[in-house]
């Protein structure tokens, strides 16, 4: 089974690296008047604001410039505006209203598509009547993450203009930068044809954003399988069991990624909390109590209870919002890490083999850490944004199939 798990962890890699590079590939050109100029703005929210009569002359004027080779540090979607922090608004949160007057062009059946990108929810009104959106900014206000739309347009009836409007809700209490708040690309009005190849276009590059956090976690889960099913016949019984669950709560926490960002199936929220307080420190207890296993003898049998204080640690401050104690469980779990790797490295076998895997998971548990150190956390293969744990557990993964392959002292593989 880990023979073939090789072949599979290659092909998925392939298959995914096939999939960046067709989703990075630059839009189609002129396929459509991208709404970017003078806009109206105002902060707060009323409803009424949707309407043409509305006099939005007293309203803020900002210029939006989309400049297609100025790219989010995320995904890599290009035309990458700042937001109404960076426009006279730097402390807003909750809602703002962007206004203008769309020249119509002499042909109909036309179409709107996106904005790709908003901080957070968004709904658009087209002369008054609401055409659509992503997430619930109005009411009881929930936020995913916003991706590519396409809202067909009512027929003009000879008119030369049309008032867009967009209510835009950028969920408080969230971190954020001097450049966060509201629309972050532009709208693109086009013809239904031309904005149904865009639309195609910008879904290909979403997807390729993402595709990672799908396909590594459905690595994680058959290298899991093998591990739990075949414990009992492989030289570290204990290891492969703890590594079975790190992986399966390290998939959870990536798939989360991929849910968000294409479905409405989570919110931003409720993602940041699964992540924050229940599988990240989850992961990073189960990883530590994983390599534990890797060397037999007493002195790892005190790992195990400090390790639990470090995960309740961690959690007591997730859940209360104390960044020193939560900095302090996660500084406990890196000096157990680091006592473990001089274990391994005194009596382990395979020493080189079981660091650089131990070494490559931890990337993973600590990527926030090690972003807050300056260590750069996103590179950009084919204009398509790759984290660094993405690629860590890309190359743990095989590692870790090796690891659980061979015996103790001798190089011969588990048959």
């Amino acid at each position: 089974m880990l023979r073939w798990y090789w072949v599979f962890w290659l092909v998925l890699v392939l298959g995914t690296t096939g999939m960046v590079a067709v989703g990075g590939r630059p839009d189609p050109a002129g396929l459509g008047q991208a709404l970017d100029g003078p806009w109206r703005f105002h902060a707060g929210d009323d409803p009424a604001w949707a309407s043409p009569a509305t006099d939005d002359r007293g309203w803020d004027r900002i210029v939006l410039v989309s400049n297609p080779d100025v790219r989010d540090g995320d995904v890599g979607i290009p035309g990458y505006l700042d937001g109404w922090h960076a426009r006279g608004h730097p402390t807003l949160e909750n809602y703002g209203w962007y206004r203008r007057q769309v020249a119509l062009p002499p042909q109909g059946d036309l179409v709107l598509v996106g904005p790709v990108l908003v901080d957070d929810a968004y709904e658009m009104f087209w002369d008054g009547h609401p055409i659509g959106g992503v997430g619930r900014p109005a009411g009881s206000a929930s936020v995913t993450s916003t991706r590519p739309m396409m809202m067909r347009l009512p027929a003009s009836n000879g008119a030369s203009t049309a008032t867009l409007a967009i209510r835009a809700y950028m969920q408080p209490g969230f971190d954020r930068d001097a450049h966060s708040g509201g629309l972050r690309t532009v709208p693109v009005l086009a013809s239904a044809a031309n904005g149904a190849a865009l639309y195609r276009a910008e879904w290909r590059r979403t997807i390729a954003g993402y595709v990672v956090d799908a396909v590594e976690p459905a690595a994680m889960v058959v290298l899991a399988a093998i591990a739990a099913f075949g414990a009992p016949a492989l030289a570290r019984p204990g290891f492969a069991r703890w590594a079975a669950f790190a992986l399966v709560v390290s998939a959870c926490g990536r798939l989360g990624n991929a849910i968000i960002a294409w479905t409405d199936l989570e919110s931003l929220p409720t993602l940041l909390w699964q992540n924050g307080v229940v599988l990240g420190p989850l992961a990073k207890l189960a990883w530590t109590l994983a390599w534990n296993q890797w060397v037999d003898g007493r002195d790892r049998r005190f790992i195990p209870y400090i390790a639990v204080a470090a995960w309740l640690a961690v959690v007591a401050a997730a859940l209360a919002d104390v960044e020193p104690l939560a900095a302090v469980g996660r500084g406990v779990f890196a000096v157990l890490l680091v006592v473990v790797a001089v274990r391994i490295a005194r009596h382990g076998a395979h020493r080189a083999l079981a660091l650089t895997a131990m070494a490559l998971t931890s990337i993973g548990l600590f990527a926030g850490d090690l972003s807050s150190l300056g260590v750069p956390g996103i590179w950009f293969p084919f204009n398509i944004g790759v984290s660094r744990s993405q690629y860590a557990y890309a190359l743990a993964l095989p590692l870790l199939a090796f690891a659980l392959a061979y015996r103790n002292g001798a190089g011969r593989r588990t048959r």
